[in-house]
C-alpha cells in the first residue's frame, strides 16, 4: 500500500506534459473545470440515473450541443449507450465507430418520432427528412411542426 508521500509523488509525476493523455493543454471544452463541477451536480440532482432510460448515468450531455454552455438547463445526465445515440450518425454508427443496435433510435430520443414516422407524417421521403434536419432554418421549421403535432 502506497503512503501518503508515494501517493503525492505518484501524483506528481503524472501532471501535464508528464501524463500520456496530455494534449498539449487544449480541452474539447471551453471552461473545463467549470463542466467538472457542474457535471456532479446534474448527476446528484438525476439520482446518478439515465434521463433517457433509468438506467446508472456517468456522462452529462449538452442539450443545445454548445460545448460552451455549461448552464445546469442545458446538461443532462446520460448512460454511455443514450449518450453514444445522440451522437451517432444517420446509419446509427457511434462517434465510436460501433454500429449501434437493438437500442431506441436517435431522432425518436430527440424528437419523439422516428424518420420513418416523421417522413410518413409529411408525406414525404427519409432523405428529405435528413436535409430537413441537416439545413438550420428548415431544421427550426420540422421542430417546430413536430411540437404541434405531438401536442
Amino acid at each position: 500500500m502506497l503512503t501518503e508521500h508515494g501517493r503525492k509523488i505518484m501524483s506528481e509525476s503524472k501532471k501535464g506534459e508528464k501524463n500520456p493523455r496530455w494534449n498539449g493543454g487544449v480541452s474539447e471544452y471551453p471552461n473545463h473545470t467549470e463542466l467538472k463541477k457542474i457535471r456532479i451536480e446534474v448527476l446528484k440532482n438525476s439520482k446518478c440515473r439515465c434521463e433517457i432510460c433509468g438506467k446508472p448515468a456517468k456522462l452529462v450531455h449538452h442539450i443545445n450541443e454548445d460545448k460552451s454552455d455549461h448552464s445546469i438547463d442545458n446538461l443532462i445526465a446520460l448512460c454511455r449507450n443514450c449518450h453514444e445515440l445522440l451522437h451517432c450518425d444517420d446509419e446509427g454508427r457511434s462517434y465510436r465507430g460501433r454500429l449501434l443496435k437493438g437500442s431506441p433510435n436517435k431522432y425518436s430520443l430527440i424528437y419523439g418520432m422516428t424518420i420513418n414516422e416523421i417522413a410518413k407524417c409529411f408525406g414525404v421521403t427519409n432523405q428529405a427528412v435528413y436535409y430537413w434536419i441537416r439545413k438550420p432554418e428548415k431544421k427550426i421549421w420540422l421542430e417546430a411542426q413536430l411540437i404541434k403535432l405531438l401536442k
